[in-house]
């Protein structure tokens, strides 16, 4: 079902190139030297990212504030920026990162990459701080799946195997080939391995937990039960039936197969707090884990980390917002909940007025601001997005992303009398185009309609409205004619703000949040939780005050 692409390996990496040190944004905290498994296990289970080949995985996380990736060597201690080919000349973020291990056959673990378009990449690695400039394999059509994970050797060959996930909660295993890699790819043909996995927010790949050498699972729910998967080494039931590790993991927002952190042979967790403390959980083998230890700070400067189970939050991280004079501002996220400092965008009083803050159109995982004007519609990084005169009619203009899983990111507007139109994303244009209006709702009422992004933690980017008092939110189907399900009701009493905006994902969970304003300045955070209905948004928290600005989007 996915088109794959391939170029012919030409030679075998030699000895890694010297680093280019630098200072790392997170404390790796203690490591200890790799020992002999522990009594009773059979094998050690080969590390997924072993760049400095020490023995031990290394760690790659992305800065909230620059975008930026680096990389936490094990061997030496230190942190280095981290570059991935191509993805970095033409200013694409990857949307998720995977240890590839030895999926193209190199001495050197490869590294998979996963875009917003729903390519996915294998780069081949030329130093352990980059990757070759162009990736030697890509497949499309991953963009139908909300969580892609590589959890290590589930199939007992010796060779990493993927897991996707589809919104729907369809759990799928591609099993890796081991280097062989002809016009069908480096993975085998997908094999379906379970129905009901949308129950969890977070799934874990954490490389082999107990000692046997076959990669396991950690899953958790939104509601913070954590559920140990113990793999079989079975392609086609690669899981024994669930067991309860605990509650309370919602504490975390996010949990991270950190593979063997103390030379014991089994895989070990790291979860972060968001405060951005990261814990340390050592596996004591049958899927339980130690008393927790502290690991390291930080984690509220980064906005990805390498193994983290949740659904990557993606294409907006800021608010944009103008103030009397026609002065804009932006407004940027980190993980923890809060924002930062207002940057002045453009020049002073240059009449910000008809401008949309939007998912980004492109893959540089940041919003487009897109203008609106007679006839048509312009985006901030240059070229007009559509030349139709709808765009300056509609009362509302936003984008949330793809929300008909095709790949490209979509424009909708909303207009007066309660018609919502679907502008489709166009492929093969640079910058990014849409096309003509289509009619995918009717009856919407509505006197504000935030472009949220994905508030129910499925992947699927949603839209929340409020009508007079009440606030609601319209979950995303990915359908291209009816896009969005009947909206749900969040609860009554949201008429007393005069902003209501999301910037995005704000406390590192994946999950889009919403950022509410009163009249008289005051902003205050409502943190998304996975769940439904009125309890959809978590309590109201204050994060600002002071805020006098005419339209924040």
């Amino acid at each position: 079902m996915l088109h794959t692409h391939h170029r012919r390996r030409t030679h075998r990496l030699a000895a890694c190139t010297a680093l280019a040190l630098g200072v790392g944004l997170v404390s790796t905290g203690p490591v200890s030297t790799a020992t002999a498994a522990t009594a009773g296990t059979t094998a050690l289970a080969k590390p997924r990212f072993d760049r400095d080949g020490d023995g031990r995985s290394d760690r790659i996380y992305r800065s909230a504030t620059t975008g930026k990736l680096t990389i936490a060597l094990s061997k030496t201690g230190t942190s280095a920026p981290f570059t991935i080919g191509n993805d970095d000349l033409d200013g694409a973020v990857s949307k998720e990162i995977l240890a590839a291990d030895n999926l193209w056959g190199t001495a050197a673990p490869d590294l998979l990459t996963l875009r917003s378009d729903g390519t996915l990449r294998i780069h081949e690695t030329v130093s352990p701080t980059a990757t070759s400039v162009t990736p030697v394999w890509q497949g499309n059509g991953w963009q139908i799946y909300n969580k892609v994970l590589a959890p290590g050797d589930l199939t007992k060959d010796g060779f990493q195997d993927l897991l996707a996930r589809t919104p729907s909660g369809a759990l799928y295993l591609y099993a890796g080939k081991g280097g062989v890699v002809d016009h069908t790819g480096p993975f085998k043909s997908r094999v379906k391995v379970g129905e009901g996995w949308q129950a969890y927010d977070q799934l874990v790949g954490t490389n082999d937990l107990d000692g046997d050498a076959i990669a396991d699972l950690v899953a958790r729910t939104p509601g913070g039960d954590l559920y140990f998967y113990k793999g079989t080494g079975s392609a086609t039931a690669p899981f024994r039936a669930r067991v309860r590790i605990g509650g309370g993991w919602n504490t975390y927002n996010q949990i991270i197969g950190a593979d063997d952190l103390n030379g014991d042979g089994r895989g070990d967790l790291l979860a972060r707090t968001q405060s951005g403390t990261f814990y340390k959980y050592l596996s004591v083998g049958g899927g339980k884990f130690g008393t927790r230890t502290y690991y390291g700070g930080g984690g509220q400067n980064l906005s990805y980390y390498l193994g983290q189970g949740g659904v990557p939050a993606y294409g907006k991280h800021s608010l944009l917002a103008v103030n009397a004079a026609g002065t804009a501002y932006t407004v940027g996220t980190l993980s923890d909940g809060t924002l930062t400092a207002p940057r002045q965008y453009g020049g002073a009083g240059e009449q910000y007025w008809r401008v949309h803050n939007t998912h980004g159109l492109d893959e540089a995982d940041r919003a487009t601001v897109l203008t609106a004007y007679n006839p048509g519609l312009m985006s901030d990084r240059g070229g007009e997005v559509s030349t139709s005169a709808a765009f300056y009619n509609y009362a509302e203009i936003v984008s949330v992303g793809d929300v008909t899983e095709d790949g490209k990111a979509d424009v909708l507007g909303l207009d007066l009398w309660g018609n919502l139109f679907l502008h489709p994303g166009l492929k093969y244009y640079n910058p990014p185009r849409v096309g003509a209006a289509v009619k995918v709702a009717t009856g919407w009422h509505a006197d504000t309609l935030v472009g949220t992004g994905d508030v129910t933690g499925d992947g699927r980017p949603d839209l929340v409205s409020r009508d007079n008092d009440r606030l609601y939110v319209h979950p995303g189907t990915g359908s291209a004619t009816a896009p969005f399900a009947a909206r749900v009701l969040i609860g009554a009493g949201w008429g007393g703000y005069d902003h209501l905006a999301s910037p995005g994902d704000m406390n590192g969970d994946g999950r889009a949040d919403l950022v509410a304003v009163t009249p008289g300045g005051d902003v205050y955070r409502y943190t998304a939780t996975g769940l439904r209905g009125s309890a959809t948004f978590g309590g109201r928290v204050k994060i600002a005050s002071g805020w006098k600005y005419e339209d924040i989007s």
